[in-house]
């Protein structure tokens, strides 16, 4: 009950001093907004990032050009492979080895009657889409592993920005790297432009027979190196065979045997690093805030002198005083808190709505916001509390 009695005096007295109570909060509200903002962001990002990776599926296991580890990335994943064709025909015979498919970067755009646009150009087999199967939305996929037809596959977005949205571009002409190609299929996917990473996505694609691709570029390098392990296949075993098999040609530096599960520690890792370089720079945001906090309330004990005196000569304890502006202080930074974080929902609402960026407010951000909140008030409402506790009557009457 005293406790209640307590809050309900704070609350009084932030009424009646309406205006330095939203001054003080403003600071806390501004920091709430910008840290659950930009770590919904990062959660939005992750989520993206971890769909992308899962969808490869769980017997998906990936070869890149260089040494990749959750610590250390060598810089010739984004450069030079030394993944070359006999590769993929040693892989194949290995046992628990399904499918193999290539993904060469042809680099360059694909131009529809004079119109440009800049999807990732991907030369690959048809065993790319027994490995990732994908609905089509129209046409339909070349099938022969070794086809040189010059055709392409493009992905949903990259079909919606060259073409227009619902447009059937099957059988149309269109030019890659300056060579014709002759549309046969576009795949569909529900969330096809709904993510920032969209543009970059394997929906953003235009797909060509990786044979007819080396047949007119002599020096072609391997990017990619997909395997689909069979379902038996027990994944650690699968691994070291590969290794072995990859390592009678290439050195330890030049090549990763990846898992979906490897994958995704990479984009937990580097989510995670970003996540709390955020927190901790908008961090600052919320100390200022507590500052401001502290110094309107040491203001308001200065200008509050004689109502101190009067509850300390009617009977108030120091106790009794410090719980008054302790509470006041924690009212206020937790009313800041409330603010930013509705106005960080609706904020989110919006980017979600009207943009690529699909924040993701989850339950733990929003009580995370609140407990610092809570914490920020009632570290930086001490020292007031203890200068108003501290008040001697006589002196507080006669110094107002």
């Amino acid at each position: 009950m005293r406790l209640r009695t307590v809050f309900k005096d704070a609350i009084t007295s932030i009424r009646e001093q309406r205006h330095r109570a939203l001054l003080s909060g403003l600071g806390v509200a501004v920091a709430s907004f910008a840290i659950v903002t930009l770590i919904s962001i990062g959660i939005g990002v992750r989520r993206d990032l971890t769909g992308q990776v899962e969808d490869l599926g769980v017997s998906t296991l990936v070869v890149l050009p260089g040494r990749v580890e959750l610590g250390t990335v060598n810089p010739n994943v984004g450069g030079q492979s030394y993944l070359r064709g006999s590769h993929l025909d040693s892989l194949r015979r290995l046992e628990g080895v399904v499918r193999v498919a290539p993904f060469s970067f042809a680099g360059g755009g694909i131009e529809y009657r004079g119109k440009p646009s800049y999807p990732l150009v991907i030369a690959t087999t048809a065993d790319w889409f027994k490995i990732r199967p994908q609905k089509l939305k129209f046409g339909s996929i070349w099938t022969d592993p070794m086809s040189r037809e010059r055709v392409a596959v493009i992905g949903s977005v990259a079909s919606d920005d060259l073409f227009g949205s619902g447009v059937n571009p099957v059988g149309k002409s269109v030019d890659i790297n300056g060579r014709k190609f002759r549309v046969a299929g576009v795949t569909e996917d529900a969330k096809a432009g709904s993510s920032m990473f969209s543009m970059f996505s394997l929906q953003n694609v235009v797909y060509t027979p990786y044979h007819e691709f080396t047949e007119h570029n002599a020096k072609v390098q391997i990017d990619r190196i997909f395997i689909q392990a069979a379902t038996d296949a027990e994944p650690s075993a699968l691994i070291k065979r590969i290794d072995s098999n990859l390592g009678r040609t290439l050195t330890f530096a030049q090549y990763s045997v990846l898992t979906q599960e490897d994958l995704l520690g990479i984009v937990f890792k580097l989510t995670g690093i970003l996540t709390w370089l955020v927190t901790g720079l908008t961090s600052i945001a919320l100390i200022v805030g507590g500052i401001g906090i502290m110094t309107v309330m040491l203001m308001s004990v200065n200008e509050r002198a004689r109502e101190i005196g009067i509850r300390k000569t009617v009977g108030a304890t120091r106790s009794a005083i410090f719980a008054h502006f302790l509470a006041e202080a924690v009212l206020i930074s937790l009313a800041g808190g409330l603010a930013g974080l509705a106005l960080s929902y609706t904020t989110c609402l919006a980017l979600a709505a009207f943009t690529q960026i699909k924040p993701l407010v989850t339950g733990g951000t929003i009580s995370l916001c609140l407990v610092v909140c809570l914490g920020l008030g009632m570290c930086f409402g001490v020292i007031p509390a203890i200068k108003a506790a501290r008040q001697d009557p006589v002196e507080a009457m006669r110094r107002e």
